[in-house]
């Protein structure tokens, strides 16, 4: 009867053993257990700039891991963009800068590397890349010149100049003219000074022998 009991015991053990193992197994990643995840960005997410990537990557016989994208539907064409030779659980994986990149659709991949020659990968699908939509437009700066001003100013000054210039040579062209001018000017002074002394002269000889002065020559 005891040992009837004893093997209805472990037969019943056993099998909530079996049950929990199983549900265990598919449920949490067991101690130990190869792991690539990504938990930022997240699957239709909007990015922009530079995106920080969020994440575990971890394995047992851990050699490294690496980080790569790849445009949306077609994802025979990956690019890596960085990675690292240390296991990451639960933080920074690395940062995507996604500025350069036209904007569309993307997916972005994780793979874990073991020295055994396993690989274990995660994939983020149906990342909209946004970058165009979040530049802001410059300013448009609007600067009004007044030609018409600025034209007629120029104008001003070329005919001031030609005036100037046309004042010049017709000075030039009347110098000769008023030199001679000034000549006889002179000329006629001269004459008009001698006329006076001799005037002068003429009128004191009329008054001295009018009062029959006696005459003094040298004067």
């Amino acid at each position: 009867m005891n040992r009837i009991l004893i093997t209805l015991l472990r037969a019943v053990v056993f099998v909530i053993l079996g049950i929990t193992t199983a549900v265990g197994g598919s449920a949490w990643a067991q101690p130990g257990e190869s792991l690539a995840r990504i938990v930022t960005p997240v699957r239709d997410q909007t990015l922009r700039g530079n995106v920080t990537i969020q994440g575990s990557a971890t394995s047992p016989v851990f050699s490294r891991y690496e980080l790569a994208y790849a445009q949306e539907p077609d994802l025979a064409n990956w690019i890596v963009i960085g990675g690292a030779v240390q296991p990451v659980e639960a933080g920074m994986l690395g940062a995507w800068n996604t500025r350069p990149l036209p904007d569309g659709k993307y997916a972005l991949r994780l793979q874990v590397f073991g020295a055994d020659g396993s690989v274990n990968e995660a994939i983020v699908r149906n990342l909209t890349l946004a970058n165009a939509a979040a530049e802001p437009t410059p300013a448009v700066s609007v600067v009004i010149t007044d030609t018409t001003g600025s034209r007629t100013g120029v104008v001003a000054e070329v005919q001031t100049a030609r005036n100037l210039l046309q004042l010049a040579v017709t000075t030039a062209a009347q110098l000769p003219d008023a030199f001679m001018r000034g000549v006889r000017l002179a000329i006629l002074g001269f004459l008009a000074l001698g006329a006076y002394v001799t005037l002068k002269r003429i009128v004191l000889f009329a008054i001295r022998h009018l009062k029959q002065e006696p005459v003094d020559y040298g004067r």
